[in-house]
């Protein structure tokens, strides 16, 4: 409805100048208002009719979009339009609530995910916690060492072939969405940076 809105703004304004009982058309500083709300809530909106289109969301997937919406929130805390930044704080107290902590499981996946590996964690770290980034991410390298030798000697002695099968549904959205979101602010780091996520392996 906003996008609707904004897409006839000036419609809006022409009929306030020839019908005089149109009395209520937004002002200049209204109309602004209204498109920083907009590009706000436009992330949520992806999100949300991306998840609902893709019948197998993957781990990864969950990563970078809780990653993206807590980057934003954070960004509007800090605007300076107060109405943008009273809605922000109510957000992040609702953000909070259910993903102040991100469950390990989904960081695992993005560092296991050949495209990203750890310094991709390290670097969406970053862009939230700054000087606690770097800590934290090796935090979550030793407690994903450590699953990896408790399962390494528990099946020592066990060899299992695994047949993964591919899982369709939303492959092409998920697809999309990566390359617009982390994509772009993560995959400009240069390849000799990507070359160090080898050699650390």
């Amino acid at each position: 409805m906003i996008e609707t809105c904004l897409k006839y703004r000036d419609a809006f304004s022409h009929l306030s100048r020839i019908d005089k009982y149109f009395l209520n058309c937004p002002s200049e500083e209204e109309w602004e208002r209204v498109e920083k709300i907009a590009r706000v809530l436009e992330p949520f909106y992806d999100i949300t009719k991306l998840f609902s289109g893709t019948n197998y969301p993957t781990a990864n997937l969950y990563f970078h979009c809780v990653w993206k919406i807590q980057l934003r929130i954070m960004e509007q805390l800090e605007d300076d339009d107060m109405i943008i930044r009273a809605m922000a704080k109510e957000m992040k107290e609702k953000f909070d609530k259910y993903w102040e902590y991100y469950s390990p499981v989904l960081s695992f996946a993005v560092i296991l995910d050949p495209r990203y590996k750890l310094q991709c964690v390290e670097f969406c770290y970053g862009k939230l916690y700054k000087q606690e980034a770097i800590s934290m991410a090796a935090n979550l390298r030793d407690t994903l060492y450590g699953i990896f030798e408790e399962y390494k000697n528990s099946t020592s002695d066990i060899c299992n072939v695994v047949e993964v099968a591919s899982s369709s549904g939303g492959v092409h959205a998920v697809h999309d969405f990566e390359e617009e979101s982390l994509v772009e602010d993560f995959g400009n780091l240069s390849l000799s940076q990507s070359s160090s996520f080898v050699d650390e392996d």
